[in-house]
């Protein structure tokens, strides 16, 4: 009755396992491509390649490359980069978790990105009191001298 499955299951296994290392090649492409243009200074691509390597996206989840090429952009005034690396900062995510950090990244994108400010104020109110005072500092710095853009 159902023998046409004894043919249709082998060769929609081999369909499927063509599917996927096709796509692992081009994910390793695609990759490469972002990789060449991250490093010509191309921001939405490194923002593009961090969050493939945050997410693992057809390549192996590396939180300290993603940290890099975040780090990156967001010193380049992306705006949702800089959120996304005080989160990382935040949590300790490819990075040393540090509250000052979170504090200063989230600050740089408040005005653009109504999230960072809910997450500097949530990192400020577990702060010591001198770490808050650090934070309030290296946050004016960088504002003179990382601006964000939108």
């Amino acid at each position: 009755m159902f023998s046409f499955l004894k043919k249709a299951v082998p060769v929609s296994l081999v369909l499927v396992s063509v599917g996927v290392l096709s796509a692992c090649t081009t994910g390793q492409e695609m990759t490469a491509k972002l990789t060449a243009q991250a490093e010509k200074g191309d921001v939405e691509a490194m923002v593009e390649l961090a969050e493939v390597y945050c997410g693992g996206k057809n390549i192996e989840q590396d939180d300290q490359i993603c940290g890099m090429w975040m780090k990156r952009a967001a010193e380049k005034g992306h705006v949702r980069a800089q959120y996304m690396l005080g989160r990382m900062y935040e949590l300790g995510l490819g990075m040393r978790a540090d509250p000052v950090q979170a504090y200063k990244w989230y600050s740089l994108s408040a005005p653009h990105y109504h999230m960072s400010q809910t997450g500097a104020e949530t990192v400020y109110a577990v702060m010591t009191p001198v770490q808050q005072s650090e934070a309030r500092k290296v946050a004016d710095e960088a504002k003179k001298t990382n601006p964000s853009k939108q």
